[in-house]
């Protein structure tokens, strides 16, 4: 049990930081503290009530006897009164105290879960693009919310909780063992080894029914976005029931877990109680039929039913909170890599890049992480700022995938991408970054005003310029007489049309100055007469120094641009403009 207790702390000081750290130090010596209080505490009555059924004690007693001639008490009544009032005095501390100690870790815990969630975000925030594309959404959704606190509640906590009932269970058998030898070793041969095989029986157990929870946590979340973003396809094919049975199906799994965790969870108090039982009644046994004076068990039953009576609750706490650390011992390889991720140092002012005259890509070849295919080989082009360039190509030509190592989301294998004759590498990316806005077919709208919309994530928009930005991507009509900050958006933008919804993330890319505006087939899925409006938009554009590449599967999204390329096998392509394919 002490070796799973300490691997497990091993590993937790491991991932945090050396504030963290010291905090930790801090919570366990406040812990032994706040133990020994709450130990002494219980004891301080027993000399009392011992006082009270015989006060011959007070006068044998060296303590109460100095107590009573320092006060100066003569009556035995008052004196005993007095040290009621003491106790009194001192378990009223004690109870302050505890109730101190538990919301200094409460917090600590709490803060440490922030800290953890915080991580976490800042780690999928940076990870590289490929990682990110990997990984389930549902399981982000859990590492972001849940998981930090059962990292706090069922890992953190128990192993405070386990310092402090190790430490107190180790004070009370010590005490017992230099009392009466023979009551520690019936406690030695009877209460520990039970309490030790029931956690080694149930270790794995546990351990499995963690990893299936982490496992199944993120199919419950994924259900349930089905019903949520799937709704239309959903009561048109009356599926209804087939979304609901599939998430009963996994919260029943979870249930079954849940049930049995709880079970076992209470379990060690009631097995504990039962061993307790049973070596009273060995005691018994033996006084009864073996022993040749039986009156010599009484003071033995009277202690080892004491010691059980404290040790019962501390082990009802140790082999639960043994188990917690099993069955969420999954949360260190989940937090393993976000708690040990450092994020990248400022961008310096010598590093900073900016579109001034050209975008361009040397013999540029790229594939997947996974494949050792290229989806662009050996890939030349020359992008003069302001011009508005078309991308067009069947599906899996790398139209995408281009303006993805244009945006810098992905790393060309090989080859260089060049603004006005600097490479964009790891000192550059993210001052390139920061000049380039997306335009996607499903663009992402928060609920809110029209103004938190277009001046995505800034605390303090400039009013004046998401005015003028509404009048270049032609969304006065949707004011209607009212100001930005009184139009509400819907959460994704549902009471909006889906022209309305490109215009406005145009319209955040106008108000951040964004120098590259890209958009990945942002009409394909509007009708002509909002494609229309969509290309009046851009065509305002024309001619502002704003450098727009547009990748579309329809001709007609392409009238305003200036070139036009058509990408075959491998990102070879066939430079035209929108006169000549119209001709032919």
């Amino acid at each position: 049990m002490l070796g799973q207790f300490g691997k497990t702390y091993k590993q937790v000081y491991s991932l945090l930081p050396i504030d963290f750290r010291k905090k930790i130090i801090w919570m366990q010596v406040l812990i032994l503290l706040t133990g020994i209080i709450d130990l002494f505490g219980l004891a301080v009555f027993v000399p009392i009530l011992s006082a009270i059924a015989n006060p011959e004690i007070i006068n044998s007693t060296p303590l109460f006897h100095s107590i009573k001639n320092f006060f100066a008490i003569d009556s035995t009544n008052n004196f005993l009164l007095l040290l009621f009032i003491i106790a009194f005095c001192f378990f009223l501390f004690r109870s302050a105290f505890v109730l101190f100690s538990q919301w200094v870790q409460s917090k600590f815990v709490f803060q440490l879960s922030e800290y953890i969630g915080q991580k976490t975000y800042q780690y999928y925030m940076n990870v590289d693009y490929q990682l990110f594309q990997k990984k389930n959404a549902a399981e982000i959704i859990r590492e972001l919310t849940i998981s930090p606190q059962f990292f706090s509640r069922f890992i953190v906590m128990p192993l405070f909780l386990l310092v402090s009932e190790f430490f107190i269970t180790a004070l009370v058998v010590g005490g017992i063992a230099l009392y009466d030898i023979k009551v520690f070793l019936l406690l030695i041969v009877t209460v520990f080894p039970v309490a030790f095989v029931f956690n080694k029986l149930v270790k794995k157990r546990l351990k499995f029914y963690g990893e299936e929870q982490n496992r199944l946590t993120p199919k419950l979340y994924s259900n349930s976005n089905r019903g949520i973003y799937g709704f239309i396809d959903v009561k048109l094919r009356n599926k209804e029931h087939v979304l609901t049975d599939d998430y009963s199906s996994v919260f029943q799994k979870l249930n079954k877990i849940n049930v049995v965790t709880t079970v076992l969870n209470v379990f060690p108090s009631k097995l504990f109680e039962l061993v307790t039982v049973a070596g009273l009644l060995v005691i018994f046994i033996y006084g009864a039929f073996w022993a040749a004076n039986p009156a010599i068990v009484i003071p033995l039953i009277a202690i080892y039913a004491a010691a059980g009576y404290r040790i019962i609750p501390s082990l009802s706490k140790i082999i639960p909170g043994l188990m917690q650390l099993n069955q969420y011992s999954y949360l260190f390889k989940v937090f393993e890599q976000p708690l040990k991720y450092q994020a990248s140092s400022v961008v310096n002012e010598l590093e900073k890049i900016e579109l001034l005259q050209e975008i361009r890509m040397n013999e540029l070849s790229f594939a997947f992480s996974e494949s050792t295919k290229n989806i662009i080989e050996n890939f030349n082009i020359t992008i003069k700022k302001g011009e508005i360039i078309g991308l067009i190509g069947k599906s899996g030509s790398g139209k995408s995938t281009l303006v993805k190592i244009i945006a810098g989301f992905l790393k060309p294998s090989k080859g260089v991408l060049m603004v006005d004759g600097r490479v964009i590498d790891d000192n550059t990316i993210r001052s390139w970054m920061n000049q380039i806005s997306f335009v996607q077919q499903s663009p992402y709208l928060e609920k809110g005003s029209l103004v938190t919309n277009i001046a995505f994530l800034e605390q303090n928009p400039d009013i004046s310029r998401v005015n003028k930005v509404i009048e270049m991507a032609s969304l006065s009509t949707l004011l209607d007489g009212k100001s930005p900050a009184e139009i509400m958006i819907d959460e994704d933008g549902k009471n909006l049309s889906g022209g309305q919804k490109q215009r406005i993330v145009i319209a955040r890319a106008l108000y951040n100055n964004s120098k590259l505006i890209i958009f990945d087939e942002a009409t394909s899925a509007l009708d002509n007469e909002t494609e229309e409006e969509v290309n009046e938009t851009i065509k305002k554009l024309k001619g502002t120094g704003v450098t727009i590449i547009i990748i579309a599967h329809r001709y007609s999204t392409l009238v305003h641009t200036d070139r036009i390329i058509e990408l075959s096998e491998k990102a070879s392509f066939i430079e035209s403009n929108y006169q000549t394919l119209q001709h032919n």
